[in-house]
């Protein structure tokens, strides 16, 4: 029976514990918003990046950013994750450039906020095919690969949606409440293969799809968080990093919530 040594560790490996070197991440939903500003992170901290997004242009074009602001191998794909067949698309491109997918996150959404009784059945399906479906697919293509290296991060951005009512995103809230589950049953099944799976759950993050909001309602939300404002895209950057990295090696089928105590309420 293997024992747990109370040796420390080297100061060298200590300080790479949040290194990326090596590493190639795909990332979905990175063409803007919040998994732009993650994708750029782990590419600063020296991992190569497959830029995937349903809008090619935008991928192209974080792609070039990327490349040109960090010097890493930076290439971009297009994709809608709700179609099987351009996420497989994706991923065989990714893996005939990269050779390999060490973290894959899936940050791929969008919101419809509107009373419950409104919404039509195409639209709570588009929900549920974007944030669930996409998922499953990803993983589904990836994770054979990372169960046979035996090593891998897989991460899913979910929402403080999932854990807290809000009003008029109930579709919304439902999808992220299934990927969070998701994440951790298929924790499970991936923890004997030294491959680890997480989520991620904002809260009201400064993106694009936030500044669709009122004024007024931005306004509020900030009256009632408890920091008294809306969190940064780059504010996910180290939360990102930490799941990716070997800082985490112990760390699957959880959440890290980055949403300023609006949840501890």
């Amino acid at each position: 029976m293997d024992t747990i040594s109370d040796k420390l560790p080297d100061v060298e490996s200590v300080r790479g514990l949040f290194s990326l070197a090596g590493k190639v991440a795909l990332v979905t939903g990175s063409g803007s918003g919040l998994c732009r500003a993650i994708a750029w992170g782990m590419a600063c901290n020296g991992a190569d990046i497959a830029i995937v997004d349903r809008d090619g242009k935008a991928a192209a074009t974080c792609a070039a950013e990327l490349r040109n602001g960090t010097g890493r191998h930076i290439e971009s794909f297009q994709a809608d994750v709700s179609n099987e067949s351009e996420v497989a698309n994706a991923v065989s491109g990714a893996l005939e450039t990269f050779g390999h997918i060490d973290v894959l996150l899936n940050g791929a959404g969008h919101n419809i906020r509107k009373p419950l009784v409104e919404f039509t059945q195409a639209e709570f399906d588009s929900l549920m095919q974007v944030h669930v479906r996409g998922a499953f697919f990803f993983c589904r293509a990836i994770a054979p690969g990372m169960r046979e290296r035996k090593s891998g991060s897989i991460i899913n951005v979910a929402s403080i949606a999932a854990f807290v009512g809000i009003r008029e995103i109930a579709p919304y809230s439902a999808a992220k409440a299934a990927l969070l589950q998701f994440s951790r049953a298929f924790a499970l099944e991936m923890a004997p293969f030294g491959v680890r799976v997480n989520a991620i759950a904002p809260g009201f993050i400064d993106t694009p799809l936030t500044r669709q909001h009122s004024t007024e309602k931005r306004r509020k939300i900030e009256e009632i968080s408890p920091t008294g404002r809306f969190g940064g895209a780059d504010e996910l950057i180290g939360p990102a990093i930490f799941l990716a990295s070997d800082a985490s090696s112990f760390v699957t089928g959880t959440s890290v919530v980055v949403d300023g105590a609006w949840s501890a309420q």
